[in-house]
């Protein structure tokens, strides 16, 4: 019911939002105008997303505590599991003489393609792109791209093995 009583609000003020998508009241969205949202997406409660441009693909879940922020493209059919962190940006620091929170940032950004899983408590860090079918195993820190049907493990997140039979 919610969902249906909170379409018209998402479909005014973000960027695009398709219908049956639901954002729990509990949810922290900013930048509205630049959030697109596919259809039959799925943000639950504790979830924070922030960024300068985010798109989040059809049939994509994202549980509870998790936080987005920067530049991030996330496709279809992708689940995010609870207390992630998907960073598409970086701060500046070479400058001693100012404070950092001062010195701006840049951004890569981040591309998470179809079919993803994504355990739970795992950071993605700016400029990682997880290629359609992979898996993140559960407390991983991605710093590097992650190949097609790969299952990646550990921090610094590495390839174990690839997922089975392509049909």
């Amino acid at each position: 019911m919610y969902s249906l009583v909170s379409y018209p609000f998402y479909k005014t003020v973000c960027k695009d939002f398709k219908i049956g998508s639901f954002v729990h009241p509990c949810a922290s969205i900013g930048n509205h105008n630049l959030l697109s949202i596919g259809k039959n997406v799925e943000i639950n409660h504790n979830v924070t997303i922030w960024g300068n441009d985010i798109s989040i693909g059809d049939n994509t879940q994202i549980n509870p505590s998790t936080s987005i922020y920067g530049n991030v493209k996330i496709g279809n059919d992708v689940m995010i599991a609870p207390n992630c962190m998907v960073a598409g940006g970086n701060h500046n620091f070479d400058d001693v003489s100012k404070p950092m929170r001062q010195q701006g940032g840049t951004s890569n950004g981040i591309i998470i393609e179809n079919d993803v899983w994504i355990g739970a408590n795992c950071a993605i860090l700016d400029g990682v792109v997880i290629k359609k079918g992979s898996i993140v195993g559960a407390n991983s820190v991605v710093t590097k791209n992650i190949e097609e049907f790969s299952i990646a493990v550990g921090n610094p997140c590495k390839v174990i093995k690839k997922r089975g039979k392509i049909k």
